[in-house]
Order: C-alpha cells, then sequence, then structure tokens
C-alpha cells in the first residue's frame, strides 16, 4: 500500500511529515481492510488554530466550541469505500482531517500526556473515521494501540 499525504499547516506548530505518515500507516495496517490492500491511499491534513476550529465546529456540526478534530470522509460508509476501492486501479482519496494543536497539547497536559502521544491517538481518530468507523470501543482500542506503538 503507498500513502499520499498533503499537509496544510496553518500554525506556529512544528510537524513532521513522517509522524503523520507512520501514524496513518499503521492505523491503517491495524484495521486491515483488504479492499484498500495494493491501492495509493491519499489523505489532505490540515492544522489550524483554536479560532478557526471553533468556527468549523459550529458550521459543520453546530458545536459553539473548538474541537480537537474534524473529519470529513469522501465516503460515507465503508462500504462505499471499498466499492470505490474494488473498481479503481488508481488513487483513492480518503477525505480530509483537520486538527487543532492548540487544543490537542491542552487536553494532553490536562491528561499528563505527551503532546506527541496525544497528537498520535487524535490523527488516528480521525483516519477511522474516514475509513468509516463510529465511535465505540473498538474505535478507542485501534487508536489507542497506534499511539503506543508509537511511543
Amino acid at each position: 500500500m503507498k500513502l499520499i499525504l498533503e499537509i496544510n499547516n496553518k500554525t506556529p506548530q512544528k510537524v513532521v511529515k513522517k509522524t503523520f505518515l507512520s501514524v496513518f500507516g499503521r492505523t491503517l495496517d491495524l484495521v486491515s481492510m483488504d479492499c484498500l490492500k495494493d491501492k495509493t491511499i491519499e489523505l489532505s491534513v490540515a492544522l489550524v488554530g483554536e479560532e478557526e476550529m471553533h468556527s468549523l465546529n459550529l458550521q459543520y456540526r453546530k458545536k459553539d466550541k473548538a474541537t480537537d478534530v474534524l473529519s470529513f470522509s469522501e465516503y460515507e460508509t465503508t462500504a462505499l469505500l471499498c466499492k470505490q476501492a474494488s473498481t479503481s486501479d488508481s488513487e483513492i482519496f480518503l477525505g480530509e482531517i483537520i486538527l487543532c494543536p492548540n487544543y490537542i497539547a491542552n487536553n494532553a497536559h490536562e491528561d499528563g500526556e505527551a503532546f506527541e502521544y496525544a497528537l498520535n491517538y487524535i490523527i488516528s481518530h480521525g483516519i477511522l473515521h474516514l475509513l468509516g468507523f463510529p465511535h465505540g470501543k473498538k474505535m478507542f482500542s485501534l487508536q489507542r494501540k497506534v499511539a503506543d506503538m508509537l511511543k
């Protein structure tokens, strides 16, 4: 599986593309979606400030506050993603995740976690949503495994 990652960083937070690629790859490996095997998978990531994240969260989720991550999937369900993958020889664009590093850092501090660990956990969370995972034990377990693997 080949991974293509586009990062748009609109914050002063320094990011390492290799970190995002590691989380992306580990998350895909753990979910073992056969339909994506031997495909080129593309993901877009944006990092924004709290004010912009607040605005996006209000616009798209009707939540009047900032949040750590928003996911905008190209496919409504895992079944549709796999259907597209089975009929396509080209790249599969999963969608976009938008991250708020300040929000993630504040939560990490409150939880007594390292920022890097929290970031990996949240990146994986966003990717799992793009793959069609809803909130639940399975999703949270997978993202915890990814973050633990990259400690």
